[in-house]
């Protein structure tokens, strides 16, 4: 592992606000800790690397304004960066990854059906005992419990690992995500959605849906589910009436789709540009929506988006490994990295909105930090 460094005539915007390491792995999941002071990183090896937000030479230590003209630049950085953590390999190879746990922690699917608490400082702990292979998880922000799914058993841990409620699903789940409010639920796996409530823990409807679903995301009042498809579609569940359809005929797979309460609006990747639809009525049934035009059209495809936490921006990195930062509804786009034709495998903001982490398929992680300057 080495730290990425750049001749000083290279020297880009990326370069002044961003902080890279390059990690001997493909870099396979990026997520900042509920504190927003780490960032993990799983790795293509099954470990995770484990990197300190805290900025030394923050952005903001380093601009400078010219009295004359107003005119703003940031000073180069002058010292090297903090080696990241490791963790032993935990994660097997079929592993569903790891999600936040806690204010600081991350829990990951361990051999034997094991789940481990990781805190920021790399250091693993036995959270929940042997079983069946953990196939999904999730946890809840509010609570700090945790949903574990080992095929279509489905059991909620509270965050000492004592188990709680349980229930047997209708098939194996894959992917489990909580509304904000953490009192529902959404499984998929087995070509079926399952919609549950958490307290009591049980299914309220069941979906059939065979092409394989590449993420789940909630609206913000806990109506919607979008559902990125493998098979060039985007799959919308009103949960209120359990009612589903698709939007079909996007380019690529669509990898991600999330809802942005600041703009009010639905955003999905797989297509030559940011496509998008204004809530509350979303294109569903006889109704077409109301789409968003969003950035500019490319010749590569959208391959993941990140939605501002606190404003209507989304970051998006393309097929060509280019990411740029657009604001809902406008054309103008802002270049965050280059592409180098290595694709971007994980976006995520912190929770302030303040930061924005990329990990890269050959290895490279990087937290963009932003000046406040730039948000006025």
């Amino acid at each position: 592992m080495m730290i990425e460094e750049k001749p000083p005539q290279a020297i880009s915007l990326f370069d002044l606000i961003g902080r890279v390491w390059r990690l001997d792995r493909t870099v396979t999941q990026i997520a900042f800790s509920a504190s927003g002071l780490a960032v993990a990183c799983g790795l293509g090896d099954g470990r995770l690397a484990l990197i300190q937000v805290a900025d030394t030479e923050h952005p903001d230590k380093r601009v400078r304004t010219e009295l004359d003209t107003g005119r703003m630049s940031i000073r180069p950085r002058e010292n090297a960066l903090p080696v990241p953590r490791l963790t032993d390999p935990l994660m097997p190879a079929d592993a569903p990854g790891f999600c936040r746990l806690g204010a600081d922690g991350f829990a990951v699917a361990h051999d034997g059906g094991e789940v481990w608490r990781v805190t920021a400082r790399a250091q693993a702990l036995r959270l929940v005992g042997p079983g069946e292979p953990v196939t999904a998880l999730c946890a809840c922000p509010a609570s700090g419990g945790l949903f574990i799914a080992r095929g279509p058993e489905l059991q909620q841990f509270s965050k000492d690992g004592t188990g709680q409620q349980k229930l047997t699903l209708s098939c194996p789940a894959r992917h489990l995500v909580l509304s904000a409010d953490g009192r529902r639920l959404v499984a998929w796996g087995g070509g079926r959605f399952s919609i549950l409530t958490t307290e009591p823990l049980q299914v309220t409807s069941v979906l059939d849906h065979d092409d394989a679903v590449l993420g789940l995301a909630w609206s913000p009042d806990g109506r919607w589910i979008a559902a990125g498809s493998d098979d060039r579609a985007l799959i919308l569940i009103d949960a209120d009436t359990a009612r589903m359809d698709s939007i079909v005929g996007f380019p690529g797979p669509v990898t991600d789709a999330a809802f942005s309460r600041a703009a009010g609006a639905l955003m999905a990747s797989g297509a030559f540009r940011l496509v998008g639809w204004r809530g509350p009525d979303l294109p569903f049934g006889d109704h077409t929506g109301n789409p968003i035009g969003t950035g500019r059209a490319g010749l590569t495809l959208a391959d993941r988006i990140a939605l501002h936490p606190l404003r209507d921006l989304c970051a998006v990195a393309w097929g060509n490994g280019l990411v740029t930062l657009s604001q809902i509804g406008s054309k103008d786009e802002l270049m965050l990295s280059e592409g180098r034709g290595v694709p971007v495998t994980s976006l995520a903001w912190s929770d302030d909105g303040a930061h924005l982490a990329l990990g890269h398929a050959d290895g490279r992680a990087a937290i963009v930090t932003f000046p406040k300057a730039m948000f006025r």
